[in-house]
């Protein structure tokens, strides 16, 4: 029996786009897309959203992701579930996405119904059940601070998160990995320089999930500020002798390009990283003029403000991610602004993802 034209359409796309012919792939995929192909609606609106292989075009992508998982689709459904506690509508829509989430489980979809059991905490396929033994509010609430360092601000949160989320968000991030960036002071752009050594992988609108978007809800609460002020996340990975030498996570005022960068999305407050894995030696986060060196367990979170608290950068947080000596190290690196950045709660891209 032949195959109806969009799944012939949609398997040609993804063979293109495995080849890296995107532009073929995407051709593909919105031809099938039009004729109500779900599959490709909801990888086509993934492709828009990030500007991965086509032209940016957020507000098509969102409305191809919705019309998707209006129709069922699992990806979409997860994707859009996603979305929506992202705080790209300006705040984060936990009863939405919890909702998206179940029927994409009930679909089939089985990084959904592992997200919903990691959310719940406890096994099963009871969808409905484990969707509603998810406490969000229980999520929002970090778990005692110590303080390793009063001025500058330096706080521990051990078991931060639990070894199966540690263990999630590493699988998550494992094909992702490239050599990681740093900050251009003058360009205001990512660049790579033989001061960072390491790789990581960026997580972007259309890579994050629920559990992480729920760990970034409990970081948020940890440094008292909303979820959308927080940059992408990034999963960083150390093999022994990659290093990241000392640095400020603060912008320069000083720089043009730093400037520039400030006045659209705001200063970089504070510094989250989760410590993701324990079975290593070294690797410790140096902060060289304060005379510390910190590694967490597995789970637990070093948070660091990188401004002052009159709000001027402090250079005092100064520091560096030292190499392992033996095995591997790896770490959930969150940036917060001091400021929402732009395009949350554009009436635009809320209507699309609501499928207005």
């Amino acid at each position: 029996m032949s195959l109806p034209m969009t799944d012939i359409q949609y398997q040609t796309a993804l063979a293109h786009l495995g080849q890296g012919r995107h532009l073929e792939g995407a051709q593909l995929l919105g031809q099938a897309a039009q004729g109500g192909h779900v599959p490709s609606m909801s990888l086509l609106g993934a492709q828009l959203l990030a500007g991965r292989g086509v032209a940016p075009d957020p507000v098509g992508g969102l409305r191809l992701i919705a019309a998707a998982a209006e129709r069922g689709g699992g990806f979409a459904c997860a994707l859009a579930a996603a979305l929506h506690a992202s705080g790209l509508k300006g705040r984060s829509d936990w009863p939405r996405a919890l909702e998206l989430i179940q029927r994409s489980a009930e679909a089939g979809f089985v990084p959904a119904q592992a997200q919903l059991r990691l959310l719940a905490g406890r096994g099963g396929d009871d969808w409905a059940a484990l969707r509603r033994a998810v406490d969000i509010k229980a999520w929002r609430r970090p778990p005692p601070r110590k303080v390793l360092s009063h001025d500058p601000r330096l706080w521990i949160f051990e078991r931060m998160i639990t070894p199966e989320v540690c263990d999630w968000i590493i699988a998550r991030a494992r094909d992702r990995l490239v050599p990681a960036k740093v900050f251009d002071q003058v360009s205001g752009g990512p660049t790579t320089n033989q001061d960072r050594l390491n790789s990581a992988a960026e997580m972007g609108l259309t890579d994050v999930d629920l559990v992480l978007l729920a760990v970034r809800e409990r970081i948020a609460a940890a440094v008292g500020q909303p979820l959308v002020h927080m940059e992408g996340p990034q999963v960083l990975h150390y093999e022994v002798g990659e290093r990241f030498t000392a640095h400020y996570d603060y912008l320069d005022p000083a720089h043009e390009g730093s400037v520039a960068d400030i006045a659209m999305r705001g200063q970089r407050l504070a510094t989250c990283l989760v410590y993701l894995n324990d079975d290593l030696e070294g690797g410790e986060t140096d902060f060289p003029e304060l005379g510390l060196r910190h590694r967490g367990g597995r789970g637990d979170a070093l948070l660091f403000f990188s401004l002052d608290t009159s709000g001027r950068p402090d250079p005092r947080t100064l520091h560096a991610g030292l190499s392992p000596t033996s095995g591997e190290k790896w770490v959930l690196s969150q940036w917060v602004r001091d400021k929402v950045p732009p395009g949350a709660g554009d009436p635009r891209m809320v209507a699309a993802l609501e499928g207005r």
